[in-house]
């Protein structure tokens, strides 16, 4: 179940928000100097195609920080998932989900004030695992059932966007895809922006940095591509849940379980399985798979599974604030009109 929204009627809900939370609290300061501008190009980093937004992945990210998993506590997870997926539905309720667990726990950090009359202090961590079960599950159905693979391939965005495609098809698959030889590495850009200060909540502990992380594992295992490596087959309907992609032709004013998504890389993708031999569109090789044109330019460019940087616009928007002077609500409530 995607959380897709217009893009323009999410801005708008944005621009409400900020203009409308004066005396509320409801809102971090940093988010109430953000002009129109600001917002649209908040906005545009979230678009999942030309018209749409993904609204569950703005919340992911403005919830940070949280534990960034590698791809080996993917799998891991995804494996205790089944475990308590007794019908092997796909799905769970809540109570399967904390029987599972995910990458980690709710408990971790929380310091016991000596003090008995002194109040618990805030486990961050245990309303984060609550909040994303809340995030992913479908509340229409009862009990509310999670779609465990979905939300990990939420998990598997990575400030590389390549590197989190290839987490994504990890996921999805179940086991771990290697990357081709000719695929660049991964890029070394900085990502402060996973380990500072969340715009919405603030964590007493930075989190790693996640790609220095997964480089390390990588070197102390010493990856190396076996000649028998992503021999798993690879259904169409695994490869369309993986790359998303919604039909610009609908109404873009609607949230999407008001809305038929048709996935734009349909066609291309029975094309690529009939190049490669599958006629009947039979699932095929990863490896295969891997080899094709259109995939690998799709990998390339495919940017639904980096991690966006909306970080970068607050501090912006403080910066300009601090030396220009607080904007007040009524310039906001003149740039909507």
């Amino acid at each position: 179940m995607l959380g897709i929204i217009g893009n323009k009627a999410f801005a708008d809900i944005l621009l409400d928000l900020v203009t409308l939370n004066l005396g509320t609290n409801n809102i971090p300061s940093s988010w109430m100097h953000l002009t129109q501008a600001e917002l649209q190009e908040l906005t545009s980093l979230l678009v999942v195609n030309s018209e749409f937004v993904d609204w569950r992945k703005f919340l992911l990210v403005t919830s940070l920080p949280w534990p960034i998993p590698l791809e080996e506590e993917l799998l891991k997870t995804l494996q205790r998932f089944k475990a308590v997926d007794d019908e092997q539905l796909g799905t769970v309720t809540f109570k399967q989900y904390m029987q599972a667990g995910l990458w980690f726990k709710g408990d971790e950090d929380v310091k016991i004030p000596e003090n008995p009359l002194e109040p618990l202090p805030f486990n961050r961590q245990e309303h984060l695992i609550e909040f994303f079960f809340r995030l992913f599950a479908d509340y229409e159905k009862n009990p509310p059932q999670l779609d465990y693979t979905q939300m990990l391939l939420y998990f598997a965005c990575h400030p590389d966007a390549v590197e989190g495609v290839y987490r994504a098809l990890s996921v999805a698959i179940g086991t771990h895809v290697f990357q081709p030889i000719e695929t660049p590495n991964l890029i070394t850009e900085k990502t402060s922006f996973l380990t500072d200060m969340s715009p919405i909540a603030e964590s007493p502990e930075p989190e790693e940095n996640v790609i220095s992380e997964e480089r390390e594992v990588r070197e102390e295992k010493g990856e190396e591509i076996p000649e028998n490596a992503n021999t798993e087959k690879i259904s169409m309907e695994t490869l369309l849940r993986v790359f998303r992609g919604g039909n610009d032709a609908q109404d873009p004013n609607r949230f999407s379980s008001q809305l038929k998504m048709e996935n734009i890389y349909a066609e291309n993708f029975i094309k690529v399985f009939q190049d490669l031999d599958a006629k009947n569109l039979e699932a095929i090789e990863v490896a295969v798979l891997l080899k094709h044109p259109f995939i690998q330019d799709l990998i390339s460019s495919y940017s639904d599974y980096r991690i966006p940087d909306i970080k970068m616009i607050l501090q912006r928007s403080e910066h300009v604030q601090g030396s220009d002077g607080e904007r007040s609500p009524s310039r906001l409530t003149e740039e909507k009109k």
